[in-house]
């Protein structure tokens, strides 16, 4: 991925000549198209969307070498809708990324902030990922599209024989509009990697947590009916997940499961998510992908069957196509395919062609 540097910006200004390893860097990303979904609450719908194959982003990172193999370093990335220049996760100013840190290249690295938490490092294992945001399980409870934490210390091994492990701790945040978890919140992954083979777990719990509840598709949870695109605040989410992946000269297959449990009051909800696809690459400018996945949730199912089609015109920008169809399983039970609307019947399919460069 091509960035800009732009090395001793701030160091020039400050008269700090001494910290000549001193370099901060800019980078985003900017992804748009045109999506075609059957059914949204019982019409078919097409529209601009953003955000799809990869989320929109603009930050600066930043690293300065303390000698002895130990650096300090810094992150700031906002979220932004490309269509219309908002900023995204609530309006923050650095709403996908802002922490600060301490790294020895012997040991790992120490930071502070708004983190994402170890669920996210199961995106590496999941199948057809570049078929973007809609080949998530519904309503993403599981977390593993990247969702994050407020007031986090984290701990990051380096890699010790291609096996690392992480740990977090997330103090409680606000109640408001933005709010990540209510109480605290704890996240660990454990990650390895040898040749062509990789595999990788990790854990979160969270009092407090936010539940897209209605973005699934489900008629109830917890005994009570579940609007559609209604939001709630459980009292408990715990999920965790194992994924591994395997590459051999243009192909690679992989898998993913995670177990998810929400609390609310004296009721419990589970989901179950399994993916299981690969990808191939017949030329080295074009990836050909798909994937199945089956969720569980309750006495709720679904069946999702996604696939896509990148091609690289170049190191920095890419033309897709994505295709995705579910079926619902369960009384009352609709599709509801990743933040593309929830459908009026158990069947939705939805294609989208979209442009992205990254920078």
């Amino acid at each position: 991925m091509k960035r800009i540097t732009i090395a001793g910006l701030v160091l020039a200004s400050l008269n700090t000549a001494a910290h000549a390893q001193s370099s901060v860097t800019m980078f985003g990303s900017l992804d748009a198209g045109l999506t075609y979904v059957t059914n949204v609450g019982g019409k078919s719908s097409i529209a601009m969307a953003d955000g799809i194959n990869k989320n929109n982003s603009v930050g600066f990172s930043g690293t300065e070498d303390l000698g002895g193999g130990k650096r300090a370093f810094f992150k700031l990335e906002n979220g932004y809708s490309l269509d219309t220049g908002m900023a995204g996760q609530g309006g923050l100013l650095f709403g996908k990324q802002a922490y600060v840190g301490l790294g020895d290249q012997t040991i790992g690295d120490l930071t502070l902030g708004r983190h994402y938490d170890f669920a996210i490092t199961m995106l590496r294992f999941l199948p057809c990922w570049s078929c973007g945001i809609y080949s998530v399980a519904n309503g993403d409870i599981d977390r593993v599209s990247g969702q994050r934490l407020n007031n986090t210390v984290q701990f990051m091994t380096r890699s010790f024989g291609g096996l690392s492990a992480g740990m977090q701790y997330s103090f409680a945040a606000n109640t408001g509009a933005t709010t990540t978890n209510a109480g605290r919140a704890l996240s660990a992954t454990v990650q390895y990697a040898s040749g062509g083979f990789s595999a990788g777990a990790y854990y979160t719990n969270i009092n407090g947590a936010p539940v897209y509840a209605g973005g699934t598709g489900a008629p109830d949870m917890f005994g009570r009916p579940v609007a559609p695109y209604a939001g709630l605040i459980v009292d408990n989410l715990r999920t965790f997940g194992a994924g591994a992946a395997y590459a051999l000269n243009a192909w690679r297959v992989s898998a993913l499961y995670t177990n998810t449990r929400l609390k609310l009051g004296q009721n419990t909800s589970q989901n179950q998510v399994l993916h299981v696809g690969g990808d191939y690459r017949p030329a080295p400018d074009l990836i050909l992908a798909t994937k199945i996945t089956y969720d569980k949730l309750d006495a709720s199912r679904w069946l999702t069957f996604s696939g896509g089609v990148d091609y690289l015109l170049s190191k920095s920008t890419d033309i897709y196509l994505d295709l995705d169809e579910q079926r619902a399983f369960g009384t009352g039970t609709v599709a509801s395919i990743m933040i593309a609307g929830v459908s009026s019947s158990n069947n939705q399919f939805l294609t989208r062609v979209g442009i992205k460069h990254l920078f």
